[in-house]
């Protein structure tokens, strides 16, 4: 269970999820590279009362819930 809070300079932040285990893969330049599926829940209120005045609690209690809330991103 992995995440992180990014602030995005509106007062507004993105969640951003890192479910499931990286995938290593031989890349086309003879390197090991990692993939890594990056979900993400965009534009919240980090001072939402809903979060009880602690949003990375919350993230991390109601994991599985921003799971199905976020959108996958190209990484």
């Amino acid at each position: 269970m992995f995440y992180k809070i990014v602030p995005r300079g509106d007062g507004l932040v993105d969640v951003l999820l890192t479910p499931g285990e990286p995938v290593p893969f031989w890349g086309l330049d003879g390197r090991v590279h990692i993939r890594i599926r990056v979900l993400a829940v965009r534009g919240i209120d980090p001072m939402d009362p809903q979060w009880g005045g602690d949003l990375e609690a919350h993230v991390r209690e109601h994991y599985a819930a921003w799971l199905e809330a976020a959108e996958e991103v190209e990484a």
